[in-house]
């Protein structure tokens, strides 16, 4: 539509990339580690198709710093409800704080780390949208299907929560941030890690 022609989209399996060694000057990776049952193993495939030198910039969230106020019940069960279905679907919740281990681990140096959050409530229309997101979530997504599957919870629960999330959307004084952290790191130029 806009003329581009040096762009492809590929769908691949991050743990066996369809890219020969050293195909990348850079990759970026964001809101992916947090799903993956074997991260090391997938930054180690991201770290084969980059070139030597290459970077990494990667983002991921961390729900134990996840914010929401006021969190009366049964709005404080949402984050608990999150994290308790990643971690019984093999993911880590809380990636965001491994990440600097899990990229060392895979053999990436020079890593540079911070760290901030998004604000789901910035303005009020940022906020309404945000509240649309989580009634979506809590009523017709495939993490309400899974919670229900699973036996994390009920129709009821969800349709507590749901609710609250709609009162909560109406307090002028509710707040939701997200905790994410950031990394940027290169693969060495050599096989000792220079």
């Amino acid at each position: 539509e806009r003329g581009v022609l040096n762009v492809r989209f590929d769908v691949g399996d991050l743990y066996s990339l369809p890219f020969p060694d050293e195909s990348f000057d850079a990759v970026f990776l964001h809101g992916v580690l947090e799903h993956l049952s074997d991260p090391v193993r997938g930054l180690r495939e991201v770290l084969r198709v980059l070139k030597r030198g290459g970077v990494l910039g990667a983002r991921h969230a961390d729900f134990g710093g996840f914010l929401l106020e006021p969190a009366p019940p049964p709005l404080d069960h949402f984050v608990p409800l999150f994290e308790r279905l990643m971690l019984h679907n093999g993911a880590d919740p809380r990636a965001g704080r491994h990440q600097l281990r899990w990229l060392t681990e895979a053999g990436f140096t020079r890593i540079e780390m911070s760290a901030s959050y998004d604000c789901w409530t910035s303005t009020s229309e940022q906020k309404r949208v945000s509240v649309q997101f989580l009634e979506s979530l809590i009523s017709d997504s495939d993490f309400s299907r899974q919670l229900l599957a699973v036996g994390l919870a009920d129709r009821g629960l969800l349709e507590k929560l749901r609710l609250a999330f709609v009162d909560w959307d109406k307090n002028p004084v509710s707040f939701a941030a997200e905790a994410w952290t950031e990394a940027v790191a290169w693969k060495p130029m050599n096989d000792e890690g220079d």
